[in-house]
């Protein structure tokens, strides 16, 4: 029984010390490629290491059309087998996220997620009475809920333009409150993305928002 006990705390710790390395080495790998084209949007970013599955990049004065902008990197965390296994089975990956406050509040409210992404809590906590639901096709096969004055073919103008060849778009979500914008993509290939392709199609974006 000891043996037993004994070889499933080594097994633990080195899985957890594996993990750690593996989403370190990752973590640093995607600061490296988001330096390249943090430039289209921002310069003198603070850092911040939280454990080994969260790093968070804070611009306090963005380039416009934004006020501010932070990114941040979301690993999966493998440091944890079981919560690890948890969070996987429902969907979670390695994921890329950029939160931007606009010059100006946009006009309307959209929520737009992929497939088996769970609804924001938003949705969920003032219900569908406050939001309606686009119809019919969404682009990149995702659904989306609206408020205020927006049409589909809006909706879907705004996915395309957020979603580039070899960046997976996960969520979009544009609000009147701050952050006004919010994007979160899959992780992607490094060296078949450049980082300036996407942080520079960002500020097209938001002006694509602030039109509206």
């Amino acid at each position: 029984m000891f043996a037993l006990l004994l070889a499933a705390a080594i097994l633990i710790l080195g899985w957890y010390a594996i993990g750690s390395l593996y989403n370190v080495f990752r973590a640093r790998q995607a600061l490296q490629w988001i330096q390249k084209g943090l430039p289209q949007i921002g310069d003198k970013a603070t850092l911040r290491w939280v454990g080994s599955s969260w790093v968070e990049l804070k611009l306090a004065k963005a380039k416009d059309p934004f006020r501010s902008a932070e990114i941040l990197i979301m690993l999966e965390p493998r440091d944890l087998p079981i919560i690890w296994w948890f969070e996987r089975t429902r969907g979670r990956r390695d994921l890329l996220i950029v939160r931007a406050q606009l010059r100006a509040a946009p006009r309307f409210d959209l929520k737009a997620r992929g497939q088996k992404i769970p609804a924001e809590s938003e949705l969920k906590r003032e219900g569908t009475a406050h939001w309606t639901a686009v119809q019919g096709g969404v682009a990149n096969n995702m659904s989306a809920d609206i408020r205020g004055q927006i049409s589909p073919y809006t909706v879907n103008r705004l996915i395309v333009a957020a979603s580039l060849d070899g960046v997976k778009l996960t969520r979009l979500s544009v609000q009147r409150t701050v952050p006004n914008l919010e994007l979160q993509f899959l992780l992607p290939n490094f060296n078949q993305v450049a980082a300036t392709r996407l942080f520079g199609s960002l500020p097209q974006l938001c002006e694509e928002i602030l039109k509206m």
